[in-house]
This record gives structure tokens, C-alpha cells and sequence, in this order.
């Protein structure tokens, strides 16, 4: 009868083994390890310097987008989420605009679930936050790099998402 324990005992120290990794594959980085350096404001200037748009969009993001800090009270209204716990976090928005654009990157802090966030993101942004105007859902993005979450609610946010991972080291 010992063989039988003792081999129930190596399964279940090795059912525990695979079950710590996969709960540890929660917190890893979505793009391979990557990196992007720099503050937020930096990279979303970088991001909007290498994105393809057209002279006019290059325009708007130069002229009528402005950068500010996201309080962490206030993230229901950039994130849709709650009192998110990130460690920074920079919204892109025109000052004044009928156009639905919005920009936000967030920096998460060690630890955290990205894909989980960005799900949660996914499932909670406003595409129709804005009084009049509003977002196609499909133009709804979040994407990451290492501790960098990106949510771009804008016209041809594919190319923006493009752009973000362009900027990976």
C-alpha cells in the first residue's frame, strides 16, 4: 500500500507545481517581455509622432490633443473601472472637440493580472462618453506592453495600436 501513496503524493505535489506556474502566467507581460522607456507623456508624443494617419488627423493630435494626469479617482471615467490601482496613468484627449478621441495609458503596478485588466477595460470603456458623439465599439482597443496599458478609443484605432507596438524595445 505505500506505493500508491507515495505515488498519489508525486501527483499531487505535481498537479500543485503546474497549478502554481499557470497562476503565475497570469502576471506576465503580453508582449514578450518588451518594454517601451520613457515617461507616459513621452510615449504617447512618440506614439503620435510614428502613427499612419493623414496630414489633417497629424493636425488634430498636434494642435487640439492635450495630456493630463488621470487621478486614480477618476478612473471610471477614462477606464470605466473603478478606482483602479496603477502606479501613473495619462489620458490624450482633444480640449475642445466634436470628435470622440480618447487616449489613455496607464502604468500598472508589479503584480497585476494584465490580461485580466485589460478584459475588465475591454468589457467597461465608454465608447459614448462624450456628450454627442461617440465611438464605433469596434474602434475600441486595449493592448499592452510590459507594464504599459493602452486603451485608444478613436476612428482607425487599429493603426494607433500598430504604432504602440512599433514603440516596443
Amino acid at each position: 500500500m505505500r506505493k500508491p501513496k507515495k505515488l498519489t503524493a508525486l501527483l499531487l505535489a505535481l498537479t500543485l507545481l503546474f497549478a502554481c506556474a499557470a497562476c503565475g502566467s497570469g502576471n506576465s507581460t503580453t508582449d514578450s517581455g518588451k518594454t517601451i522607456s520613457g515617461t507616459l507623456p513621452e510615449i504617447i508624443d512618440r506614439l503620435y509622432d510614428t502613427v499612419d494617419v493623414d496630414d489633417e488627423q497629424r493636425d488634430f493630435l498636434k494642435n487640439s490633443v492635450g495630456t493630463v494626469e488621470i487621478p486614480k479617482d477618476q478612473s471610471a471615467y477614462y477606464f470605466g473601472v473603478e478606482n483602479l490601482d496603477f502606479e501613473e496613468a495619462v489620458a490624450s484627449e482633444p480640449l475642445i472637440n466634436a470628435i470622440a478621441f480618447s487616449v489613455c495609458l496607464m502604468r500598472v503596478k508589479d503584480g497585476t493580472d494584465i490580461d485580466e485588466l485589460k478584459a475588465e477595460i475591454r468589457r467597461s470603456a465608454n465608447p459614448a462618453k462624450w456628450i454627442c458623439v461617440d465611438v464605433n465599439p469596434n474602434d475600441v482597443r486595449v493592448e499592452s506592453v510590459g507594464d504599459l496599458v493602452l486603451l485608444i478609443m478613436a476612428d482607425d484605432s487599429e493603426k494607433y495600436s500598430e504604432a504602440f507596438y512599433a514603440l516596443a524595445e
